[in-house]
């Protein structure tokens, strides 16, 4: 037992934020996702990045789940499943994300062990449940355990020997317990899309920065088409809060993949004679010259 246990504790990493994170890569990010969800305090936005407080950090990994780009790693406290089932427990509360996936993975019901599910457990599974309606998928149940399973001392023995390699993969880290992408719900309902992401033509210049910043691959410029694919979309703001002509939004709803497109004009510029592209067939100067004092001189003379 003494070995298995320094074994795993050799194993621990603190929970780290990496630079997948939003923060770490958008100056303009205003993502707080995982600072909502950190029921100690335990993390807190340091400049350009969010840091976590060790000292306060519990490893719960409500800030793993709750990250849009899984950009937190390090070892997580596993939930309690037993046959297909959630064990309620009210020391955390799960979000509805995290029940929608543990329904792909299999989930059916959510387990009782006498105390009934509290206000905010109830809360999250109505909503669920209805999310699941919406994706033509069945409720998740509450059952009630119908007995309490003794061990003896010699069966709880045998177990840790026989379960050590199942007790160790549920404390590994995150990076390796947990696959790429492990909580992005897009991989578990291809044919859905969470968000729909809204632009605003007459607004946008083409400037091209949402597509550098969005990691999800939810902007394609074809040649003569620029495709949004929302069912891509993880709502993580980056092409929100990095576009300076506010031509983009993104709405919370779920429906039908749907492949949106909007035609490109290719054009030259009449004051400066650069070639460019635009959403607007009548437009005649690029973006920089629209923006040029014409007192100042251009840019490409």
């Amino acid at each position: 037992m003494s070995l298995l246990v320094k074994w795993l504790e050799s194993m621990h990493v603190d929970l780290r934020n990496t630079s997948k994170c939003s923060r770490n890569r958008n100056v303009r990010s205003t993502c707080t996702l995982c600072l909502e969800s950190c029921k100690r305090g335990a993390l807190e936005i340091n400049q350009q990045s969010i840091e976590i407080n060790q000292s306060l950090c519990t490893s719960c990994g409500d800030c793993v789940i709750a990250c849009p780009l899984s950009a937190i790693e390090g070892i997580v406290v596993s939930r309690e499943f037993e046959k297909n089932t959630l064990i309620y427990k009210e020391d955390y509360t799960p979000i509805e994300k995290e029940l929608l996936i543990y329904k792909r993975r299999g989930l059916n019901a959510i387990t009782l062990n006498g105390a009934p599910l509290n206000d905010k457990w109830k809360f999250v599974l109505a909503e669920t449940n209805r999310m699941l309606s919406q994706l033509d998928q069945s409720p998740i149940e509450v059952v009630q355990r119908k007995y309490d399973e003794k061990v003896s001392r010699r069966d709880f023995f045998t177990m840790m020997q026989t379960g050590g390699k199942k007790l160790a993969k549920n404390l590994t880290p995150a990076s390796w317990k947990l696959e790429a992408n492990e909580w992005n719900l897009a991989n578990y309902y291809p044919e859905y899309q969470f968000y729909t992401v809204e632009l605003d033509k007459d607004k946008c210049t083409l400037c091209k920065a949402c597509f550098t910043f969005c990691s999800q691959n939810v902007f394609q410029l074809k040649d003569t088409s620029l495709q949004i694919e929302s069912n891509n979309c993880v709502n993580c703001t980056d092409c929100v809060d990095i576009c300076l002509e506010d031509a983009l939004q993104i709405n919370t709803e779920i429906k039908g993949k749907i492949d949106y497109q909007e035609p490109i004009h290719a054009k030259k510029c009449l004051d400066c004679g650069q070639s460019f592209h635009s959403l607007q067939p009548e437009t005649v100067k690029c973006p920089i010259c629209v923006q040029r004092d014409p007192e100042w001189l251009s840019p490409y003379q």
